[in-house]
This record gives structure tokens, C-alpha cells and sequence, in this order.
């Protein structure tokens, strides 16, 4: 009877070492799953995206599918139509970055000289004032010369993504070809009950992610159109690359809508000689991303999704410590199906719980 206290005793150490083991092991997991994800971003990368662009067009192919067209005829139209799309649009965007590119030189100039007269003015003030401004080197801590080598880099990763295209259209044919046998799959291989459970959860699953999907893609192109309408009638240069760039942006919440309006915004007070018009730029573009993202698309969401903000800036350091900025602008998508995908499993549920905001009643 003595030794029962010295065994109940032992319970809270085993506890505790357990508890330390599992910690110690989702460390190690999440380790092994990030290097695993940058060595092998090349193609996982691609694959990524071809499952986005699945999810969006898979009704497309299960309707032509339904009407009697054979599967392969089905997804030769689907991948023509988006190939031919897409490579129009990279076309166009292609031929306004490198115009854009070769312009930088004369907005570089531009800059420094204006660079150059705040530097005059305050070293004047500070001579005035008899404050010694030499051993700061304040003015050599922004570089003109490192954004424009930024830009080219960007420029140079967007072109790249352009030769991968092939890559994500493989992808796309094996994942589109399967596109409505998973349910009767899974009624072959399980119980009736089970069966008719998971096939449920899947269907949860992909609706409310392609829910998702198609209705940021709306929103973003949306707004990627009225800012191209705006910077098109006010003469900003480049229209074209700045409503590309919204496109992009606007999947990443908050940060990039504003990223979004600076560019353009900087573009114009460097073009123009007086601060009238690029104001008007400012009052304008930001109108537009304010009743696209607080009046349009809560009511063009047909639910609301509610990431924490702690969750959104997680993902936006990890997806794009690992892939660049496309993993940035994946990043939100990503959480959000893996959100949609814990809210719809039991066992993950609390998980998804802890991924949305304060405000969360899922």
C-alpha cells in the first residue's frame, strides 16, 4: 500500500515526457517537411498550382464528361482554352514588363535627382541647426540602383514561371483525368456507411475550397480591371503591369492590396511634374481596393473563411522563405484549403479552431 503514491507519482513525469515528445517530434516534422519542400520546389511548386487551377476547372470537365464527350476530348478542350488564354495574357504582359524594364533607367534618373535634393535639404537644415549628418550615411542607406536590380529579379522570376507552364499543364491532365471516380472509387473500397461519410467530407472539401478559389479569383481580377480602367484614363504608365500586379497581390490579404496601390502610386509621382493627378491616382485606386475588399467580397464569399491574422503572417514568412514570392501569393490559398480541409475531418477540427480569428464560430 505504501508504493501506491510513489506509482500514482510517476504518472505526471510520464505525462510530461510524452507531452515533451510529441512537441519535440512536430518540430522535427515540420523541419523535415520545410527542407523537404525547398529542395524540391521546382516541382512542387508547379504541382501546387496545377491543383488550384484543377479545383477551379474540374466542373468544367465533369460536365463535358456528363454530356457523353470522352474524358481525353474533355480535357484537350479545357487545357487548350486555358493555354491559349493564358499565353495571350503572358504575351501582353511579357511585352509591357520589358518596355517597362527598359524605361527604369529614366525613372531611376528621376528618383536619385530627387533623392539628391532631400539629401541637400536636410544636410542644409542640419547646418543650421549645427548637427553633424557625415558619419550617419543616411543617404547611401537606400540604393536606387539595388530596386531597379529587385525589379529585374522579380521580372526575371515571372518569365521563368512562364517556361514552367508546361510543367503545370502535365500536372493538370493526370489530376483533371481523374475528376469524378473518386466517389464511385470510394464506394467500391469501403463500407456503405463509410463510404457514404468520406464521400461527404470530399465533396465539403472541394466545394467550399473551389467556393473559395473562384470567388478571390473573381475579386482579383476585378480589381486588377478597374485599376487598369484607372491608370489607363489617367495616363500612369504601364498600366497593364500594375493591374497584373494587383491580380497577384490581392491573394495575399491586407499587405498586398496596399503593395498593390504604392507601385503604381510611385510611378506616378515620378511621371508627372505636380502631385494633382498622381493624388488623384491615390483617392482613386484606393477607393476601388476598399469597396472590393470590405463591400464585394464579403458578399461575394459564400462563406467566410477567417484566417487569424497571426496565421496569415505565419504562412506569409513560411511560403515565402520557401518559394519566393509566388509562395507569398499561394500562401493564403494553401492555409485557407488546409483550413477547409481540418474544418471538415473530426479529429482536425480544434486545429482549424485555433487557425481563425477571434471572431470564428465555424
Amino acid at each position: 500500500m505504501k508504493k501506491k503514491p510513489s506509482e500514482k507519482s510517476a504518472f505526471p513525469i510520464m505525462e510530461g515526457a510524452q507531452n515533451v515528445s510529441l512537441v519535440l517530434l512536430t518540430v522535427l516534422t515540420i523541419f523535415v517537411l520545410g527542407v523537404i519542400l525547398l529542395e524540391l520546389k521546382s516541382v512542387l511548386l508547379p504541382f501546387v498550382i496545377a491543383v488550384f487551377l484543377s479545383i477551379i476547372f474540374s466542373p468544367i470537365v465533369v460536365g463535358l464528361k456528363r454530356k457523353g464527350i470522352p474524358t481525353a476530348l474533355s480535357l484537350l478542350l479545357v487545357l487548350l482554352t486555358f493555354s491559349l488564354v493564358f499565353f495571350l495574357v503572358g504575351l501582353l504582359i511579357t511585352s509591357s514588363i520589358e518596355s517597362f524594364v527598359t524605361a527604369l533607367p529614366k525613372y531611376e534618373r528621376k528618383l536619385t535627382a530627387i533623392l539628391d535634393n532631400i539629401v541637400h535639404t536636410v544636410n542644409t537644415v542640419a547646418i543650421e541647426y549645427d548637427i553633424d549628418l557625415e558619419q550617419v550615411g543616411w543617404s547611401r542607406a537606400f540604393q536606387v540602383s539595388s530596386l531597379a536590380a529587385a525589379l529585374t529579379s522579380g521580372v526575371g522570376s515571372f518569365l521563368n514561371f512562364l517556361t514552367n507552364l508546361f510543367l503545370i499543364l502535365l500536372f493538370m491532365v493526370f489530376i483533371l483525368s481523374g475528376s469524378g471516380d473518386l466517389a464511385s472509387k470510394i464506394r467500391l473500397a469501403f463500407a456503405p456507411h463509410q463510404a457514404d461519410r468520406m464521400s461527404h467530407m470530399i465533396t465539403n472539401i472541394e466545394t467550399r475550397a473551389r467556393q473559395y478559389l473562384i470567388a478571390k479569383t473573381l475579386i482579383s481580377f476585378g480589381t486588377a480591371l478597374l485599376t487598369f480602367v484607372i491608370l489607363w484614363a489617367t495616363g500612369v504608365d504601364f498600366p497593364l503591369v500594375w493591374a497584373f500586379l494587383t491580380f497577384l497581390l490581392n491573394f495575399i490579404p491586407n499587405i498586398g492590396s496596399i503593395i498593390a496601390v504604392l507601385f503604381p502610386i510611385a510611378l506616378a509621382f515620378l511621371q508627372f511634374d505636380t502631385a494633382g493627378r498622381p493624388l488623384l491616382v491615390l483617392i482613386l485606386l484606393t477607393s476601388v481596393q476598399f469597396v472590393m475588399g470590405n463591400i464585394v467580397e464579403p458578399k461575394l464569399m459564400a462563406f467566410r473563411l477567417n484566417l487569424s491574422a497571426l496565421m496569415i503572417l505565419v504562412s506569409l514568412i513560411f511560403w515565402g522563405w520557401l518559394w519566393g514570392v509566388l509562395g507569398m501569393i499561394l500562401a493564403v490559398p494553401i492555409m485557407a484549403t488546409v483550413k477547409i480541409v481540418f474544418e471538415n475531418i473530426d479529429p482536425l477540427r480544434p486545429y482549424a479552431i485555433l487557425m481563425g480569428g477571434p471572431a470564428d464560430q465555424e
